[in-house]
This record gives C-alpha cells, structure tokens and sequence, in this order.
C-alpha cells in the first residue's frame, strides 16, 4: 500500500503505550493470544508464521505491536488489512484485557483508527467488527461511530455464541470527534479519556472475513 502525507498527526504513542512495527520474532505470542481468545481455528505455529510471512511480505497487512511503557511489555496487536480502492480498511485489535490498566483498550483503538487515516490519504473509512465480549472494552472508543450491522450469534467462543457487532468511522467524523479526543490523551490530559474494564475477559476486535 502507497503511503502519503496526510493533515492528521500520526501519533504512534501516548503517555502509556507505544505502537512499533511487528517482528516476527514476535509470532508466536500472536498466536498464543489468538489460541487464548478462540476466536479462529488456527494450524500449526509453523503454517501460521509461514503464512503470516506472506500476507506481511505481498503487503496484504499491516501488524502493529502495542507496547505498555510502564511495563515495556507488549500487551496486544493490532492488524490493518484489505485496503481496497474504495479507500476502505478492515482494522483488528487482539488485547489480553487482564494485562492492560483501565482505559488502554479504547486507547489503542483510537490509536489505531488514527493510524490508518494518518497514513493513507486516500482512506475514507475505516472497519471493526466485535462480540459483547469485547464491546465493553472499546465502547468508548467506537463510541461516534455508526452501529452498520448486528448478526446474531455469528461467533463461538469461550463456551457460547456471540453476536458480531460491525462499525465504521469515516474520515470527516473521525477529525471532527474523534482526533481531538485523541490529541488531549497524547498531551496527557486524561480528561474526555476513554475509559474500559480490567476486569473483562481477553477481548479483541477485527476486521470484518
């Protein structure tokens, strides 16, 4: 995917986390969280990381590692993926939800919501989909942003099924709400900051198959 310059600020971080780019290296605990949350039927680690290698090497994806400054630790990822000529993405967030400090969820998807129309001036909208499971923990992230679709039951996991909540935030409503919420969390104004649960299970969101 072409990179151009945009009027947003690309914030790879706030005062309590840090997006970098995905190693490799950093594969396997992918998939350990991913095997943790059973959201998907996975193969092996080695057919995952070879198949990872490629999507990442065709530009088919984008990984982002969030890091936790206070701990240094990566306590999730977030995915970028099918950026199509309608200037649409599909965006993924995959957290442990025990491992992160209140707010840290929501942070990171706005962080990453930001990222992906900072980067791609063509991009107009941006995707999500996720369970109740994960809801309570973006909520307030996604929380201007339109409810286009609510199948029922469309996900088992964890015992039982889920109903697949699917949103969108275009470009304009993300500069007018949501980029100034995010500019005060850079800053370190915790005022109007999103808050989330530690108490919740792992969550994640992702883009719509």
């Amino acid at each position: 995917m072409d990179k151009v310059p945009s009027m947003l600020t690309l914030h790879l971080e706030t005062p309590r986390i840090t997006f970098r780019a995905m190693q490799e290296e950093s594969v396997p605990e992918l998939y350990n969280l991913l095997m943790k949350l059973g959201l998907e039927s996975l193969p092996s680690l080695d057919e995952y990381t070879e198949g990872y290698r490629k999507v990442v090497e065709d530009g088919l994806v984008e990984m982002i590692e969030i890091e936790l400054k206070q701990t240094g630790e990566t306590v999730g990822f977030g995915s970028i993926r099918e950026h199509d000529p309608a200037g649409h993405v599909k965006l993924g967030i995959f957290t442990d939800s025990e491992r992160l400090p209140v707010g840290v969820g929501a942070e990171a998807m706005m962080m990453l919501v930001n990222y992906s129309f900072a980067t791609w001036e063509d991009l107009r909208k941006v995707y999500a989909m996720t369970t109740e499971a994960s809801l309570k923990s973006f909520s307030s992230a996604l929380a201007t942003s339109p409810r286009e679709a609510l199948l029922s039951e469309q996900m088992y996991f964890q015992g039982r099924a889920w109903d697949l909540h699917y949103f969108s935030v275009t470009r304009s409503s993300w500069t007018a709400h949501g980029r100034p919420i995010l500019d005060r969390i850079v800053n370190g104004k915790r005022s109007g900051r999103p808050t989330d649960s530690t108490q919740a299970p792992p969550t994640a969101t992702r883009g719509a198959q």
